[in-house]
């Protein structure tokens, strides 16, 4: 279950990390732990780090790079079966570390569209070896994104009564690199009967600072973003990571992933009365959707509505990619091995498309693709969804 990093009874770190009973159910769900064979590289390793430096027998120092090499992925949160709120646990170690002023560069990059747009106007497909170096000590592995076209979907028809109002989050990497998947999910929610609130003047809901130990940062932005959708309008999120992060603080009651509230609303019967799609689909656990927020139902419900997709399940579909937020510019190295392990599941399922539901796997995944010959279409799921109802423009 998610803890609330807004909830005054988890925020004494000490107390939260005696929760863990070190019966070592998390270590073969901790990818780290799996390809490094540390215990140290383990969730529970790195909470007796923690404690350690809490009781002044270590240097909180000695512990950052441990802390480092974490994906912040949760699958540990899913396999404990002591409820050890490992999330917040590593949120609020970083918080007491502090960021570097290199990766704090890098968050803000991230978190600011016009720097994200200001990104592609280098030369290069790959990050710059200067960057990398700077912030990793490695050299890069991880191409620079570039936006995607949008689709050039058919006029709506036939569409039901308005019946309803939501909030859509922007969001940063999604509104700059991804802007077809807002489309997708607009037209998604005219479907089903509701339109979007316009909500101009959002920022970065904060999440990618929480999930570096940024708390403060998180926490303002997070405020400043519920100023700009005032009300009790839901709020729908198509970022996994983003979404995480906001039912855990100002958007508790409010925010909902786009496939929960889709598949709430009567999308699948929508689907189930398309033209659907012919191809043969695997989806990827994006791990703030699987282990953050618990959601693994919905989105393969909707897509098992579609008419003629044929669905296959990944090998270890809610095992992490790599991606990560920054990770795979501040670990190029583990990135890179999750990547590769990752891609060579999705091509042992023999599918043409894979779906996922957050932007920093799409990107990941997608460069994968890309460097395997492009056979394989990595997709947003609603992109899919909405693919399957506009006809013959979906994937080019």
């Amino acid at each position: 279950m998610s803890v609330s990093r807004h909830n005054k009874a988890v925020h004494d770190l000490g107390e939260l990390t005696t929760r863990c009973i070190r019966c070592g159910f998390c270590l073969e769900a901790c990818p780290t732990f799996v390809e490094t064979g540390s215990e140290l590289e383990s969730p529970r390793g790195r909470i007796y780090l923690v404690r350690s430096a809490l009781d002044g027998k270590l240097r909180w120092e000695d512990a950052r790079p441990h802390l480092d090499r974490c994906l912040g992925c949760r699958a540990c949160e899913t396999a404990c079966p002591s409820g050890v709120a490992y999330g917040a646990i590593l949120e609020m170690a970083r918080d007491r570390l502090g960021t570097t002023i290199p990766k704090r560069a890098l968050l803000d990059a991230t978190a600011q569209p016009w720097r994200l747009r200001l990104s592609q106007r280098y030369p290069g497909r790959r990050m710059p070896g200067f960057v990398s170096r700077l912030v990793s000590g490695a050299a890069p592995e991880v191409d620079l994104p570039r936006p995607e076209p949008i689709p050039n979907y058919p006029p709506l028809e036939s569409l039901p009564e308005v019946r309803g109002e939501v909030y859509l989050l922007e969001g940063c990497a999604m509104r700059v690199l991804y802007p077809g998947v807002h489309l997708a999910l607009r037209r998604l929610l005219r479907r089903v009967g509701l339109v979007v609130r316009p909500s101009p003047g959002q920022g970065c809901c904060g999440s990618i600072y929480a999930h570096n130990g940024e708390m403060e940062t998180a926490r303002r932005l997070a405020r400043e973003l519920a100023s700009r959708m005032p009300g009790d309008l839901p709020v729908v999120v198509d970022s996994a990571g983003c979404g995480s992060w906001m039912k855990e603080g100002a958007f508790a009651a409010r925010a909902f992933d786009a496939s929960e509230l889709l598949l709430r609303e009567g999308l699948a019967d929508v689907l189930a009365k398309g033209p659907g799609l012919d191809a043969v689909l695997t989806y990827h656990d994006a791990c703030h959707l699987a282990h953050g927020q618990g959601i693994r139902s919905a989105p393969r419900e909707l897509l098992a509505a579609i008419p003629r997709l044929r669905t296959v399940e990944l090998p270890e579909a809610d095992v992490c990619c790599g991606s990560a937020g920054v990770y795979n510019v501040v670990q190029p190295g583990l990135a890179r091995a999750f990547l590769e392990r990752k891609w060579a599941n999705v091509e042992a399922t023999g599918a043409s498309i894979v779906a996922l539901g957050n932007p920093g796997c799409h990107a990941w995944i997608g460069q994968a693709a890309r460097e395997h010959g492009g056979r394989i279409r990595v997709r947003h799921t609603l992109e899919v969804l909405e693919g399957s109802l506009s006809g013959p423009e979906f994937g080019k």
